[in-house]
């Protein structure tokens, strides 16, 4: 991995700056990814599509900011490992602050999609070190995410698996097999037999795939 200059972002509503990092390579060597598409890359890692202003900490997509990278040597070393990452909480504030919005269909689907993944990062991912149970306004939120990302997912082949895990984690178990035994990709195919398992236990939870560059057997 090598950084590179930083990223300065300048804020859509109050033009105040941040920096996050840049990269002139990576690579995806120990790599740990998730059912529910979380993954982590220690010599890739990647800039959050959603940011938080420190200044007036109103929430934008990355896309929506400004940006320059830094002429300042000392950049790279400052910035490194800036991502910009949010929590299942500060993204529940940012929906609540894009809601008033005009999001655009990928907009909507890349916040959903961000809520689904913190959520589980939050309570669902490694429960035995959840300090807290989700709260009945959390569980609903959740469920009106899964909702609205089932409702607007692609139904091409790309998205089949991700369609599957969605149902999976709904504990809609027979739509999940059906779309996991119509999916055609040979190579998806360990992927296919580790959810078939989970299904076959009644397991809801996002499961590891792929522990520090290694699939894992089931």
């Amino acid at each position: 991995m090598i950084p590179g200059p930083a990223n300065i972002l300048s804020c859509p509503f109050c033009g105040s700056t941040k920096e996050v990092m840049s990269l002139v390579s990576g690579n995806t060597c120990g790599a740990t990814v998730w059912s529910d598409t979380r993954r982590d890359y220690p010599m890739l890692p990647e800039v959050s599509p959603i940011q938080e202003c420190p200044h007036c900490h109103k929430f934008y997509f990355i896309e929506q900011a400004k940006h320059k990278y830094s002429d300042d040597p000392e950049s790279e070393m400052r910035s490194f490992g800036e991502l910009g990452n949010l929590t299942y909480s500060q993204l529940i504030r940012a929906k609540k602050q894009m809601e008033a919005l005009s999001l655009v269909r990928m907009q909507r689907w890349i916040l959903n999609h961000q809520i689904f993944m913190a959520y589980n990062d939050s309570f669902r991912r490694e429960p035995e070190k959840v300090a807290f149970p989700p709260t009945e306004e959390d569980i609903k939120i959740y469920n009106g995410i899964i909702a609205e990302l089932l409702d607007g997912i692609d139904q091409s082949e790309d998205y089949e698996l991700f369609h599957a895990e969605l149902l999976r984690e709904s504990g809609r178990f027979k739509e999940a097999k059906e779309i996991l035994f119509r999916h055609k990709s040979a190579e998806d195919k360990w992927v296919v037999d580790a959810m078939l398992r989970h299904i076959e236990k009644n397991d809801t939870k996002p499961f590891l795939l792929i522990d520090k560059g290694n699939p894992v057997k089931y």
